[in-house]
């Protein structure tokens, strides 16, 4: 298995190289769902991409945004660059994009982003006719979906293994597009899982705090199980975090992939919100009690001496610790203060001495957040590449160096080297000027008469064009010089704008039970139950006919195996409209198909479909009444401690934000229970 470690910044796609990374992956400010980070643009890419390929490191554009169809060709054009550029990979979401990209730069690998939710056989044979190599699959997928997928696709699997775990299905989570205008698709997400709720039932409270804050990925001891159902990549989360995160987590994975032990603390120390399993098993319990980073945990507050404008505040650790290095307070399991220790003080044993201004009280459970001299250490490690030199100095003869990249042999010259008059230059002169590289270590044969000179600033450009040379033969190879007809791109999007295949579905109305259904007309009835069952299906559909309305089953857009089996033969054979709310089912061959959860943001992707749609992120005409998030762990068990054989559930369950805002808890019910937060 190769390691995939994330890039927010050139720092930190050092970090990753340096410490083991196989691939990274990385985006370009305006068009990635990282946008609020300082990130890469064209103007650094095609360094970013150089340095990763003198080193052997594969490199992934994350270009994974919905688009709009004024923004397609600018995004075809950066592909193209990028592509150029010499980027192996391209992470894409938007389906109008990536069938534009595999119609005019088909030579560029695209990979499935895990916002196009695929998480089933069904729904990677979907989206293989669109060019895509790989999948990210989404984080929900359980072990026996992977091996179902390996065995009957010949695609590359990428698996995220470690860091932020989104508390809602993949590419389903529209809270901040609705209540800040503000697209998880559009990279702007607002994190509105981080807050505080309240959990209730009838108006009554009965949990309050971060219900919503998912715990981190941290999949070490299931690496051998993933690697048995087949997957190809592992990924590691973690674009927006600190370089410090990136090379601790790239490392302990490299080591974990090596057969090798790993460090806890270290992975705990660089950023954690409590770990999980994830879903690998099932819903397991993802919730953690906390919306940020807690460090760990290594004393307790002894003493707080008030001073005239600060506090002294003595505590114990069970470790060294550093100055300049950063601590949290608890009290309980709240987050008390965050302490930076510019003055720290180590006295007798294993206590130390801080002053801060922060609100500090004895007993305060201390958490170490930052080591200072700990991250120094570890962004202080360098990486160089070995390469074998021969450099040949003879009398009156141009200096000579040769060598060998990806089986090509290479020959670089030099000035004329003189005879010597006075001091001759000496064999450690030449291989302590070798020995200046940012890249390479060399490994340096010289053959040389004893009696010549050089000029020392000949010497040094002679070794500068010698590591320009080497840098080259690694980096060439991966250069392209792609093109297309950028007016005939814009003209087939202006046209489809114009003429538009199909349109958004209109004049429709989601209900959940008969009772729902309005008596006024509407042409489109969207049936959307708890339970997928024959004979309820048949009544509401007959209710529709009866009143000269449409009728369309709404599919979850999450289905297993044996899930997936039922409701294709549900659909097909009783020959109905259904609204599509993941790939898996796009190729059910029923009397209709509208799409639904598919992300629909341009009239190519759409085009692509060719079916009536509707979607969350854009507005047709009938009200798009598609839940705010997807959750595919239990909010019973999480919350209540309940169990599956005493399930609690019945309408009447909520969440409630500070605003005010009231999120109403579905349940749907195949083999397995999906949660929707609703109006």
């Amino acid at each position: 298995m190769k390691l995939l470690s994330p890039a927010g910044n050139l720092t930190s796609l050092k970090c990753a190289v340096f410490n083991g990374a196989d691939e990274v992956y990385l985006g370009i400010n305006q068009f990635n769902a990282r946008n609020n980070i300082d990130g890469f643009t064209l103007d650094n890419l095609e360094q970013a991409v150089d340095f990763c390929h003198i080193y052997g490191v594969k490199v992934n554009l994350a270009i994974n945004i919905l688009f709009s169809n004024d923004e397609l060709p600018v995004a075809l054009n950066t592909v193209k660059k990028a592509y150029n550029f010499g980027v192996d990979y391209f992470i894409v979401q938007d389906l109008g994009l990536a069938s534009l990209i595999h119609k005019h730069l088909p030579n560029a690998v695209l990979h499935a982003s895990t916002q196009m939710a695929i998480h089933n056989l069904e729904g990677v044979r979907a989206i293989i006719p669109f060019g895509f190599k790989r999948v990210v699959l989404a984080r929900e997928t359980p072990l026996e979906e992977i091996k179902r997928i390996k065995n009957e696709c010949d695609i590359e699997i990428e698996y995220f293994v470690h860091g932020a775990l989104c508390v809602s299905f993949s590419g389903n989570c529209y809270l901040s597009s609705y209540l800040n205008d503000a697209s998880g698709n559009r990279g702007r997400c607002k994190q509105l899982c981080r807050l505080p709720y309240a959990f209730q039932k009838d108006g009554t409270t009965l949990k309050e705090g971060y219900l919503l804050s998912a715990k981190d990925f941290d999949m070490r001891e299931q690496l051998s199980a993933l690697k048995d159902a087949g997957v190809d990549v592992l990924k590691i989360e973690g674009r927006a975090r600190r370089p410090f995160y990136v090379a601790t987590a790239t490392k302990e994975y490299k080591k974990a992939l090596e057969g090798l032990s790993t460090d806890s603390t270290a992975l705990n120390l660089a950023f954690n919100r409590g770990f999980s399993a994830g879903y690998f098993n099932g819903n397991h319990d993802i919730i953690s009690n906390v919306q940020n980073h807690v460090g760990v945990k290594i004393g307790k507050v002894l003493q707080v001496n008030n001073k005239k404008n600060y506090k002294e505040v003595l505590f114990t650790s069970n470790r060294p610790l550093s100055a300049k290095s950063t601590f949290k307070t608890f009290t309980g399991e709240k987050e008390n203060a965050v302490l930076t220790a510019y003055d720290l003080k180590k006295l007798d044993g294993n206590k130390y001495v801080l002053t801060t201004t922060a609100g500090v009280k004895v007993g305060d459970e201390i958490r170490l957040i930052v080591d200072a001299k700990l991250e120094e250490q570890t962004l202080s490690i360098v990486k160089k590449v070995n390469i074998p030199l021969t450099l040949t100095l003879k009398k009156g003869e141009p200096m000579l160096c040769q060598f060998t990249v990806n089986n090509l042999n290479y020959s670089v010259l030099g000035d004329i080297t003189q005879k010597a008059v006075k001091a001759p230059l000496g064999e450690n002169e030449v291989i302590n000027c070798f020995k200046k590289s940012e890249y390479f270590n060399c490994d340096l044969t010289v053959n040389m008469d004893k009696d010549l000179f050089v000029v020392k600033k000949q010497l040094n450009e002679f070794r500068r064009k010698v590591f320009s040379s080497i840098e080259s033969a690694l980096t060439k190879v991966y250069k392209r010089n792609a093109d297309f007809n950028e007016d005939i791109v814009k003209k087939f999007i202006c046209d489809l704008v114009s003429n538009p295949a199909v349109e958004p579905l209109s004049d429709f109305v989601v209900v959940e039970k008969i009772s729902d259904i309005p008596p006024l007309t509407c042409k489109t009835v969207i049936y959307s139950p708890f339970t997928y069952e024959k004979e309820d299906i048949l009544s509401v559909k007959s209710v529709c006919e009866k009143t000269g309305k449409k009728f369309a089953l709404s599919l979850p857009n999450f289905a297993l195996d044996k899930d997936v089996k039922a409701l294709k033969n549900l659909c097909e054979s009783l020959n109905l409209t259904v609204v599509v709310n993941n790939y898996y089912a796009l190729n059910f061959k029923c009397d209709k198909i509208v799409g639904g959860y598919l992300n629909v943001y341009n009239e190519v992707t759409a085009h692509q479909l060719n079916a009536p749609y509707l979607t969350a992120e854009l507005s047709g005409e009938g009200e798009i009444n598609l839940p705010y998030m997807t959750l595919r762990h239990c909010p019973y068990k999480n919350h209540l401690g309940a169990s599956c054989d005493k399930c609690p559930h019945q309408e009447g369950f909520e969440l409630k934000m500070q605003s005010g805002k009231v999120l109403k808890i579905k349940r749907i019910k195949i083999s397995s229970c999906t949660f929707y937060l609703t109006d």
